[in-house]
C-alpha cells in the first residue's frame, strides 16, 4: 500500500562521528541551525535509507523563544518517503495540496532562501515545508510557540558540507522517534 518501507535508523546518542558516517554518502542534506541559538545543542540524529540516506532527521533542544523548553525537528527527505509528515502528524507521503498561497517564513539553506508553508497539525507542535537541494524541507517545533524561533531568520548549515568541532551536542531529545 506504501511502497517500499526503508527503515528509520538513529543513534542512541549523537556524536560528531555518527553525523559523518551518516553524512559521508547522504543523498539529502543534514541541516543543522548556523549558528545554533544560544543554549541549544544538537540532540538526535535519524536517517533512512542504505546505502545513501535518502532522508535524515537532525533533532535540537534548547529554551523556547518564550520560555521554557522547546525542540526543532530538521528534516531533508526525498519526495515520497513520508518521514517528514510523520513529525508533522500529517497522513501520506507528501504534503501534497496542503501548501497553498503565500510562504509563510523563509530560512537560509546553505546560503540560499528557502521558502516555508505552514502546514495544518495538531495543537502541541508548529509544522512547515517547503524544498532546499530538490527535496523536502521540514521545519516542526514542540510545543507550537518554540516556531517564534523562525521570526529572525533561521540559518541552515548543511552538516555533508562540514561538521564543525564545537558543534554542541546534547542528550536525546523527546521527539527524535515520530509517534514516540
Amino acid at each position: 500500500m506504501h511502497g517500499a518501507v526503508t527503515p528509520l535508523h538513529h543513534t542512541a546518542l549523537v556524536a560528531h562521528d555518527a553525523i559523518a558516517a551518516v553524512t559521508v554518502d547522504a543523498r539529502v542534506p543534514a541541516w543543522v541551525p548556523d549558528p545554533v541559538p544560544a543554549g541549544w545543542a544538537v540532540t538526535g540524529l535519524a536517517w533512512g535509507g542504505e546505502p545513501g540516506a535518502r532522508a535524515i532527521v537532525v533533532d535540537c533542544a534548547g529554551p523556547a523563544p518564550l520560555g521554557g523548553s522547546a525542540e526543532l525537528v530538521l528534516v531533508a527527505e526525498e519526495p515520497g518517503t513520508g518521514v517528514g509528515c510523520g513529525y508533522a502528524g500529517l497522513p501520506g507521503l507528501d504534503p501534497g495540496d496542503v501548501i497553498t498561497g503565500p510562504s509563510s517564513v523563509d530560512v537560509k539553506a546553505a546560503g540560499q532562501r528557502a521558502p516555508l508553508w505552514a502546514v495544518p497539525t495538531t495543537d502541541d507542535r508548529a509544522a512547515f515545508v517547503g524544498e532546499a537541494y530538490g527535496v523536502w524541507l521540514w521545519v516542526v517545533t514542540w510545543p507550537m510557540n518554540a516556531a517564534w524561533l523562525l521570526a529572525e531568520q533561521l540559518e541552515l548549515l548543511d552538516l555533508r558540507d562540514r561538521i564543525y568541532p564545537d558543534l554542541p551536542l546534547g542528550p536525546p531529545g523527546e521527539h527524535l522517534i515520530p509517534g514516540r
